[in-house]
């Protein structure tokens, strides 16, 4: 976790340099110019000056003064818990340090732990499922990789938990490798139960799903999207975020799966300047991976894939999507084959393992 410490007193920034000495991971101190308390901090002049640059650049901020101060200075950059930085505040004499932003899904909770124990200070963690010791399943998709959708519905669940409804975390069994998850969620104290007993409503108040399927679902719930298909996508020039971003979701639909569990968009390297390409996977904030023509014509060779005469003249290579999802996904089966929309072509392939994205 890339982290920033701030102070703004003499006293504060000696706390930062004893903090950031102990940890093993790098910390990056900010002192106020004139307070620096003999560290090799980088000072600056505006604190409110400083948090708009450096913000989004961390993902985790420790701010060693007042949370009052703090309060002030990040409220006109909060966004969303999904996209803030963990924020914790502690005070300049290291008494306590305060979980004060994203505490789930940004770690905030976790970090203030980590500072705490590095300072000698009490933490202060204020979330209704840590202070009961429930399992929340933000926690749980931070901490294993997973997509959470739909995510308005998620303080509903967290609030089943916290009054003691039955919140009952399903696996779908037919996820590769989905033993990797079931590990994973024992790990946080999580046990997992078959999606097949889904059907039996009587014994859940709401529902934690672990699955790329789309799933009619009676009972409150939220699934948990692990990235599990990688698409390959071929387009004429000047297609736009929003047209690919359709066609990929329908795709997606075509197959009964999410398109919350892309991991990866995959072309050949000649569309690597794309402009709604790269608008796209920025929008869906999945890897984009290209391919040499070389790489592709190897990949329809192997897989004896069927090629165009039209996309190779005006390509170099006769398949692009199925070529390029198949070496994205590391396997030689797709899920779906090669589907024309307007101007986009798009084939998704299942990865071997949740790394493999």
């Amino acid at each position: 976790m890339k982290t920033a410490v701030i102070s703004v007193t003499d006293n504060g920034a000696r706390l930062a340099a004893g903090i950031a000495a102990k940890l093993t991971c790098k910390i990056d101190l900010y002192a106020k110019a004139g307070r620096e308390g003999g560290t090799k901090a980088v000072t600056y002049e505006s604190l409110s000056e400083l948090v708009a640059a450096i913000y989004n650049k961390y993902n985790g901020l420790l701010f060693v003064m007042a949370a009052g101060i703090v309060v002030r200075v990040i409220a006109p950059h909060i966004r969303d818990k999904r996209y803030d930085p963990a924020v914790v505040v502690m005070d300049e004499a290291g008494r306590h340090a305060i979980s004060l932003l994203a505490g789930h899904i940004g770690g905030a909770n976790e970090l203030t732990r980590v500072f705490a124990d590095a300072a000698g200070a009490v933490p202060v963690i204020t979330t209704a499922t840590d202070i009961q010791h429930k399992p929340a399943p933000d926690v749980l998709a931070a901490r294993i990789g997973l997509e959470i959708e739909p995510f308005d519905q998620l303080k509903h669940i967290n609030a089943a938990l916290v009054a003691g409804k039955r919140v009952v975390f399903f696996i779908d069994c037919t996820l590769p490798n989905h033993e990797h998850y079931v590990k994973l969620a024992a790990e946080q104290c999580i046990m997992l139960v078959t999606s097949e007993d889904l059907v039996h409503t009587d014994r859940y108040d709401a529902a934690v799903v672990i699955s790329d399927k789309e799933m009619y679902m009676v009972k409150p719930h939220i699934f948990l999207r692990p990235a599990t298909m990688a698409v390959g996508v071929g387009c004429r020039r000047g297609v736009t975020s929003a047209a690919l971003f359709t066609a990929i979701t329908d795709a997606c639909k075509k197959i009964g799966r999410s398109v919350k569990s892309v991991g990866s968009v995959a072309t050949t390297a000649v569309k690597d300047d794309e402009i709604g390409l790269l608008a796209m996977v920025e929008q869906m904030a999945v890897p984009f991976r290209t391919y040499s023509n070389e790489q592709l014509q190897q990949c329809i060779e192997k897989n004896g894939l069927e090629t165009s005469p039209f996309v190779e003249e005006q390509i170099g290579v006769g398949n692009v999507c199925e070529a390029a999802a198949l070496l994205a996904a590391g396997t030689d089966r797709l899920l779906l084959c090669k589907t024309i929309y307007d101007k986009i072509s798009v084939a998704i392939a299942e990865v071997k393992s949740p790394s493999s994205v």
